[in-house]
């Protein structure tokens, strides 16, 4: 079975797969409780399901520092115990995993960097999933809304006066379309299937800690 983790930004996210289904998915918001709450979570989904544990996948950023380092370290240590190749993901690409094809429309992924600020990755459909077309950017939700010249579907962390910010703008005529947020909440289980393509694939990863720093665009925690 895979574990993958995903505590990079105040929600968590935990998921087993092993290799033909998702056994077990949950998620949840934590608000700075991540070292208390991710230990006593992964030991009960693990106590919950038959199986052997043979690889980790974690979300590496961008993200709260926190956040990060709680689950890196967390992955790594029990890897490190185990013996147990480890494959990090970006957390835009966790969330860009989810998304439906929109054909004639680009896809954006959002995380909240504070300040009233956010980061942006911008993906685009081709062979059948969503690729990254460039290093994800620092904005603010107004120079977002003025840097879209195509159609652009929207998909990730929004609080409430963000949300109310986009959906003004498309009523005035942005080309944007916002995701149901269903869609717009990372799932573990996508982490994890983007990390079993990449061990078929042999890229399993040994991060160093510091890695985690380099992920790391927010400025503070933020939710």
């Amino acid at each position: 079975m895979l574990l993958a983790i995903d505590s990079a930004t105040q929600r968590i996210s935990l998921a087993l797969h092993n290799g033909h289904e998702v056994l077990a998915e949950q998620s949840w918001r934590s608000v700075n409780r991540h070292s208390a709450e991710l230990p006593p979570a992964v030991a009960r989904m693990l106590a919950q399901q038959e199986g052997t544990l043979s690889a980790l996948a974690v979300a590496c950023g961008p993200g709260s520092f926190s956040g990060l380092r709680i689950g890196v370290a967390f992955a790594k240590g029990l890897a490190a115990a185990r013996a147990l190749p480890l494959v990090g993901i970006t957390t835009q690409d966790i969330l860009a995993a989810a998304q439906p094809p929109c054909p004639g429309h680009a896809l954006l992924i959002l995380l909240a960097a504070g300040r009233s600020r956010i980061i942006a990755a911008r993906y685009r459909w081709c062979a059948e999933r969503w690729h990254a077309e460039d290093e994800a950017k620092l904005l603010t939700l107004d120079e977002l809304v003025q840097s879209l010249l195509t159609p652009t579907v929207i998909a990730g962390e929004l609080d409430a006066a963000g949300q109310a910010t986009l959906l003004r703008a498309q009523q005035n005529g942005a080309l944007l379309q916002l995701a149901p947020a269903a869609r717009s909440l990372r799932r573990a289980g996508f982490l994890a299937q983007l990390a079993l393509e990449r061990l078929l694939s042999g890229e399993a990863q040994d991060f160093a800690p510091e890695l985690v720093t380099a992920h790391y665009i927010a400025t503070r925690d933020t939710p």
